[in-house]
């Protein structure tokens, strides 16, 4: 049975299979005496073997399943049938099971035994190979064959099997052919499992180690034995640690070179995921051994066996000593300085601003901005908001219609695009299908052999390309068209490595257009104000509108976490919508800046979600971490959906296949259940998660609790992610602190002195 056979409840709650099923009575007071009557969870784990007689449910891509085992171990219930729940894939009727969990009391489905770790054992019995082949497990055998041999060899039926075609062939019935396919199959299966139990045995969880053996086969407990650290790359979640923990378990060398290798990489990879290109040799080396105490001396043979085989490049900086890439970190801001100085070296002819009628109505630096722009191959336009940089940039696309100008508008994000394209009237793509990604390569079709074929490249909210992305686009613009990078110099960095928007600005190599002066403020927009008191240093003041004007900028303090997160859950829920007459479950966004705490988007998220989705109830949602009506964020770019990172959607329903559709905008998408991980709860996210995008209101949660990440840009940041009303909450101290801190953790990127050498004469 799998997960699309079961039926949902009418009333929107999604019942999928664990809820679909009730326990057989008849098993239930031969446990209950042992747990006694009443208990819901025993104290101690319990290890419990058995033979499986019946597969109740099976969710085919979680590895998660239901089904009844005949108890051989623990003697006490032996020949017993307990219901047992968890995580493990590939159960089937006969097969033999070992788990590790406890047994309890479901308060509608009666006692099962939750297990949280267990392995399926290749049967032993006649009875159990007959079932296990009568569940069609081994190719070619159905049930009729699988009774044929059961009767003829009986208790002999796991050694004939294990024999060789030959013994089977005296089954009347089974020819050569038909005995050699069946001993094949069986022989294929058995070193499957086989592996799956030593895989298990070195430390891998069920699910991982069938993963890993239906990708190596029989051979895969040899090659995790040789180099643990390559598992890394084929499951996703599982680091450096788990994997060393398994090295361990297998008694391998703290000093092998894969050890010491994958120490080095690691270290590297945990430097890029924080923002940075590089490492200095002396850093990284004292990284490498703290994860695997030993001394930094003791790991530079990894560090050297990894620049021998070109996948670190170590580079001599003035400076900055020794600094250690990763080879495709130091491709990309090498070919991103290069590219980008080429293009800044175009001479392609400046085009007069006079072409188009009517400038006289934008403001002297608006107008020195657009001639800017205009007079240079490559050129920045930086200012806060309601500094007029969409003006200038519309207006720029009047002059390029009315010269016959190829222009390409793209963004980072799809939102940022679609606001690019309304605030313009011109078409705007992401990056990803500027640049034509192809998923099937991990590679863009546009590059230095096929560019873009465009005379001027605008790019909005540039502050957010990191640096693989930067160097995908300069590679893909063609000498003597220009490029222009739209941006607020002021928000966060990237969530990706590198900082090439602020790193050409420091450079000095290119135009920069910076506008400063405040249009906005003048139509009302206290947002606006409140933004630039942050940036001045200065706690913003609340919108001190009339009655009848609820004002678009509020400040409300609370000292205490709980208080502000009850006032940030109750604004959501009751009091903005009442006020402003916006849709708590689209129109509102609460910003955090971190996911733990009671104002961390984690437990924001829970409590907002049980009030504005009644679906939600605690049964199911221990069962499925989306319902219908859940506001979900995409967390990873998913080119075969066109769904990308921080695209915001409703969860519509079950797809009937495992998944889920989510409504992204003005469509439905269907989000197989293998990539259902790419998705979070996202009535609450996280202030980096929100660049790049714009709400109709915004509900900023900051206090004490976040002073880790207390710094001026990430306040800053929040409150411009919201259009029509901000609400600030938290106490005094963590939003002075945050407007008060303008420390950044600077990012080790090289990009602005090599764009200057790039430049010299």
């Amino acid at each position: 049975m799998t997960a699309k056979d079961n039926a949902h409840v009418h009333n929107g709650k999604t019942a999928a299979g664990i809820l679909s099923y009730e326990p057989d009575v008849g098993q239930i007071p031969e446990i209950w005496t042992i747990l006694g009557q009443g208990s819901t969870k025993t104290s101690e784990v319990t290890t419990l073997s058995g033979e499986v007689s019946k597969l109740r449910y099976f969710d085919e891509e979680r590895g998660f399943s239901v089904f009844d085992v005949i108890v051989s171990l623990p003697e006490d219930i032996s020949g017993t049938t307990v219901t047992a729940v968890g995580p493990l894939p590939g159960v089937t009727g006969g097969m033999e099971v070992r788990l590790s969990g406890d047994f309890r009391n479901h308060p509608r489905f009666g006692v099962q035994f939750r297990f949280g770790s267990g392995m399926q054992v290749p049967p032993s019995s006649g009875r159990g190979i007959m079932a296990f082949l009568s569940s069609g497990a081994v190719e070619g055998v159905g049930k009729i064959l699988a009774r044929r041999l059961f009767d003829h060899f009986g208790e002999g039926l796991r050694l004939a099997l294990d024999t060789g075609p030959e013994k089977l062939t005296s089954c009347p019935g089974i020819g050569s052919g038909r005995a050699a396919a069946i001993w094949k199959a069986w022989k294929k299966g058995i070193e499957a499992r086989e592996a799956v139990i030593v895989l298990c045995d070195m430390g891998l969880l069920p699910a991982q180690a069938s993963r890993i053996a239906g990708l190596w086969g029989a051979s895969a407990p040899s090659i995790v034995a040789s180099d643990p650290w390559s598992l890394q790359r084929h499951l996703r979640g599982y680091g450096f640690k788990s994997a060393d923990r398994v090295a361990s378990r297998i008694g391998t060398d703290p000093l092998a070179p894969a050890r010491l290798k994958a120490a080095v990489a690691h270290a590297l990879a945990g430097a890029q995921d924080s923002g940075h290109m590089f490492l200095r040799e002396d850093v990284l080396l004292e990284s490498a051994s703290g994860l695997v105490d030993l001394t930094p001396r003791q790991v530079v043979p990894g560090l050297e066996a990894l620049v021998s085989a070109g996948e670190v490049v170590r580079e001599d900086r003035a400076g900055e000593g020794a600094v250690v890439y990763a080879s495709g970190a130091h491709q990309a801001e090498l070919g991103a300085a290069v590219g980008l100085a080429a293009l800044c070296s175009g001479a392609p002819a400046p085009i007069p601003v006079v072409a188009c009628p009517g400038e006289s109505d934008l403001a002297p630096s608006q107008m020195e901005a657009l001639r800017t722009l205009c007079s240079f191959p490559v050129s920045i336009l930086t200012g806060g908001p309601g500094t007029g940089k969409t003006t200038v940039v519309g207006r720029l696309m009047t002059i390029c219609r009315k010269s016959g100008i190829r222009v390409s508008l793209a963004a980072p994000t799809g939102r940022a695009a679609m606001r690019m394209r309304e605030a313009s009237g011109v078409e705007a793509l992401t990056l990803h299908r500027l640049l034509e990604y192809n998923p099937a390569t991990d590679r863009f079709v546009r590059g230095p052999d096929n560019p873009l074929e465009a005379d001027w490249v605008v790019v909005d909210e540039s502050s957010m390309i990191d640096m693989f992305m930067f160097h995908a686009l300069v590679a893909a613009i063609r000498p003597g068209t220009r490029l222009t990078l739209v941006g607020d110099a002021d928000q966060l960095p990237p969530v990706g490595p590198g900082d090439p928007f602020r790193e050409a600005i420091r450079s000095g190599s290119v135009p920069v257009a910076r506008l400063t002066q405040v249009f906005r403020q003048g139509d009302g927009s206290s947002i606006v104000s409140a933004a630039h008191e942050i940036m001045a240093g200065r706690v913003p003041s609340s919108d001190r509108s009339s009655g009848s004007d609820p004002g678009d900028f509020h400040v409300v303090f609370r000292e205490s976490a709980e208080e502000a997160a009850d006032l940030a859950v109750a604004l959501v829920t009751e009091r903005i919508p009442a006020r402003f007459g916006l849709d708590p479950r689209q129109d509102i966004q609460v910003l955090a800046p971190m996911k733990k705490g009671s104002c961390g988007t984690d437990e924001l998220n829970e409590r907002i979600r049980r009030r504005l989705n009644p679906g939600v109830d605690d049964e199911l949602a221990a069962q499925t971490p989306f319902l219908p009506g859940d506001r979900v964020m995409q967390t990873r770019n998913n080119y075969d959906l066109d769904v990308f990172n921080g695209d915001i959607g409703t969860v519509a329903g079950p797809s009937g296949d495992n998944g889920l559709l989510v409504r992204f905008d003005r469509r439905i998408v269907r989000i197989p259940a293998a990539d259902m991980d790419d998705l979070c709860q996202a009535f609450a996210v996280t202030v980096h998660k929100s660049q790049g995008s714009e709400f109709p209101a915004v509900v900023v949660c900051m206090h004490n609790q976040h002073f880790v990440m207390l710094r001026r840009n990430l306040l800053y940041t929040a409150v411009t992610r919201g259009r029509r009303v901000v609400v600030l909450v938290g106490s005094r101290k963590a939003i002075g602190m945050a407007a008060g801190n303008t420390m950044e953790e600077g990012r080790n990127t090289l990009l602005a002195s090599r764009l200057r050498e790039c430049r010299q004469p």
